[in-house]
This record gives C-alpha cells, structure tokens and sequence, in this order.
C-alpha cells in the first residue's frame, strides 16, 4: 500500500509529546479551577451555584463522552453507506451546484484516507457523514460546550450579583423598620 507520511508514526515523538502534555495541562488547569470554584462556593455556603456548577461539569462530560463516541464510531460511520437521493432531504442549507463552487473559487476538500470514501463509491452510494462533516460537527460540540460554560458562568455571576442587591435592599428595609420603632 501507500505510505501516509502525515500519519501518527511519522511524527517526530517529541511533537506528539508536546501536543499531548499541552491538552492534558490545560485539561487538568480547567478541572482544577472548578474544583477552587465549587470549594469557594462550599466555603461561602453558596449551595444554588454550588449545584449549578456541578450540573455544569456534569453536561460538559457529556458533551466530551459524545465527541469521544463521535471519534471511536467514526469508521463505522464512514463505512455506512446510504443512496445518494437520502441526502437531499431536510436540509439545512440549499446545495450549490459543481459548477458554482468552483466558479465561486471555492475547492473541494478530498478526505485524506480516499480508500474508505470508495467503499460507498463503488457500491453506488455516498457515507452516512462525510469526513468533513464529522469534523465540522466536532468542531461544532466544541462550540457548544464553550458557549454553554460561558453563559453558565455568566448566569451564576449575574445572579450572584443580584442576590447581593436583594441583600442590600433587605438590610435597608430592616433598618428603617427598626429605626421607626417598627419590629
């Protein structure tokens, strides 16, 4: 067969090393900040943003097991072929012609293992998702997770500040009461 000089045992060790400690320390930064946030949280008795930061966690691994589901399926998933005429129902976007895409300047991407694209080819069919598409849709967790963090975190800081009015206004509140000789 063909060498795939891009392929994992052709990278120099050290790059793979250095890739792989780079993810792992960010990982355990991100794990390690949301441990000192939920033991804050535990210290200040902050038990609604205390359960909602592990609802956070939670759906994030979630989100991280699905994407790893996405990544161990993915041959199967190359190899499922459907008929071509499947593909035009409920979809999103309109699909642009050949001609357009390449008038428009546009190119079309080949999937780097071409081989596994030909088994549907050759039966007449195309894969239940493409490579690209399996891409786009990893990409597209990853988005979702990152949005869903920053808007859990906005939300338990707008609420948290909030809360720290609603204490001020109550304080106040008792205040005059006590100060009208009201009880």
């Amino acid at each position: 067969g063909e060498v795939d000089a891009d392929a994992l045992e052709y990278t120099p060790t050290w790059i793979v090393a250095g890739v792989c400690s780079l993810i792992v320390t960010i990982s355990l930064a991100a794990e390690r900040c949301l441990h000192y946030l939920g033991k804050t949280l535990k210290r200040k008795h902050q038990k609604a943003l205390f359960e909602a930061l592990l609802k956070v966690k939670e759906e994030l691994m979630l989100l991280g097991f699905i994407s790893l589901l996405m990544t161990v399926s993915q041959d199967v998933i190359q190899r499922t072929c459907i008929p071509p005429s499947w593909t035009n129902y409920l979809l999103p976007c309109k699909k642009m012609e050949e001609h357009s895409v390449a008038a428009l300047g546009g190119r079309r991407l080949l999937p780097r293992n071409a081989p596994r694209s030909d088994h549907c080819r050759n039966k007449g069919k195309v894969p239940l998702l493409s490579l690209e598409a399996l891409h786009q849709l990893h990409i597209f967790i990853f988005v979702l997770a990152i949005t869903h963090v920053i808007f859990s975190v906005l939300t338990m800081v707008l609420g948290g500040a909030k809360i720290r009015q609603w204490k001020q206004w109550e304080t106040e509140i008792h205040k005059n009461n006590a100060g009208n000789g009201r009880t």
